[in-house]
């Protein structure tokens, strides 16, 4: 996949809804792909919109279902999320989650029936 990040912006993590939401209003094409960053330690992300190419994979797991959303932190499995298609309600619940242990990310994203679908392409955890 080729792509190319075009705008980037500086939000809080509490906007991000509403933020993808007017995105996808204002697109004329499916899925979106964003780039996500952890700005610093008071909630603020950067965030940028690219050009998307591919499509969403089918299938995959809900994220307010997830048993990884409630292991402990010691637990977690990041490919558990990196490997297929997430189902949300709340990109926010879902990116404040993730970026406790990456520190960037891209991926694909839509809405679909009453849900967020993300698909991580590429990510970057924090250095140990």
């Amino acid at each position: 996949m080729n792509e190319t990040i075009y705008e980037e912006k500086i939000i809080h993590i509490s906007e991000l809804d509403d933020f993808l939401a007017s995105r996808l209003v204002d697109s004329e094409t499916m899925p979106l792909m964003f780039s996500v960053s952890k700005y610093d330690s008071q909630g603020y992300i950067t965030i940028g919109q690219g050009e998307a190419s591919g499509s969403i994979r089918e299938g995959g797991i809900d994220f307010e279902l997830s048993p990884s959303e409630y292991q402990s932190l010691d637990s977690i499995e990041i490919g558990d999320f990196t490997k297929q298609t997430i189902y949300t309600s709340s990109a926010y619940e879902f990116f404040d989650f993730i970026l406790m242990y990456l520190s960037h990310m891209e991926c694909l994203l839509d809405f679909t029936g009453n849900s967020w679908r993300i698909n991580i392409l590429k990510y970057k955890k924090f250095e140990t």
